[in-house]
């Protein structure tokens, strides 16, 4: 990822998003990661998205909350031949505990409550600002194969109990992946979260999606999930095709 301090955060807006600038100016250009906007219109989100941007928030000192598109270097990216489990997942899956605990994966339309843990998760460094889940709570939800904000959830029926999730959208043949919870430091729950991205996986294939854009490359459970690294070019080659393309049936 660049260093935010050799490259300048610069300003973007609806405008910039136009067919011609992007492929002109913004794809081409590698040195320019990080981007920010005050502009928390769901409109223009969506738009972000619709380009291959990944959009943040932070809190700035001086300037306050700040909308951070990412146009990342390189993306982690899940295919489903790729989809790896490791010798413990595989024998939790194969185990009695899934289900005596009557394990079901779960795709709801109201965010609300995967947003609320996100934020106990991942506090004090979380980058879900207040402004920043307010324009979640305003995006299209349910059934749509255009754009559609997902929570999943990873519950055990048995004792009603959330054990672990994510945030994440579709857009056409393409699911996203935001930010992720699970349940620790609880050794009872160990390898539940990864159970949670591997069922989510196989849904995905189901449903007819062409991969899952997991973005940032840095963190090493992606890679060890199965994801590759591509190259932006290579990303948005595939990214620019999949989201004008419709899955089988709609993820839900």
């Amino acid at each position: 990822m660049s260093d935010p301090d050799a490259n300048p955060i610069l300003p973007i807006s609806q405008e910039v998003l136009r067919e011609d600038i992007l492929h002109s100016h913004i794809y081409p250009n590698l040195t320019q990661v990080y981007y920010w906007s005050e502009d928390w219109d769901p409109g223009f989100y969506i738009a972000l998205a619709h380009a291959g941007f990944i959009s943040i928030s932070h809190e700035h000192p001086e300037y306050g909350p700040l909308l951070i598109p990412e146009m990342q270097e390189c993306y982690a990216v899940l295919d489903w031949s790729e989809l790896h489990r490791s010798r413990k997942l595989c024998k939790l899956m194969r185990s009695e505990r899934l289900a005596e605990e009557s394990i079901e994966l779960r795709l709801v339309d109201d965010t609300g409550r995967v947003i609320e843990r996100l934020v106990d998760y991942h506090t004090p460094s979380t980058w879900l600002t207040r402004p920043y889940r307010e324009m979640l709570r305003r995006l299209p939800t349910g059934a749509r194969t255009d754009f559609s904000l997902h929570g999943v959830e990873l519950w055990s029926r048995k004792r009603d109990r959330l054990i672990a999730g994510e945030l994440g959208y579709s857009l056409g043949r393409t699911y996203t992946s935001l930010s992720g919870f699970c349940t620790r430091p609880n050794p009872e729950w160990r390898r539940f979260g990864t159970l949670q991205q591997v069922l989510l996986a196989r849904r995905l294939e189901a449903c007819g999606y062409a991969f899952w854009n997991m973005g940032d490359p840095g963190p090493a459970y992606k890679r060890e999930l199965g994801a590759r690294i591509l190259p932006r070019h290579d990303f948005l080659e595939r990214w620019l095709r999949a989201r004008d393309e419709l899955p089988a049936r709609a993820l839900g």
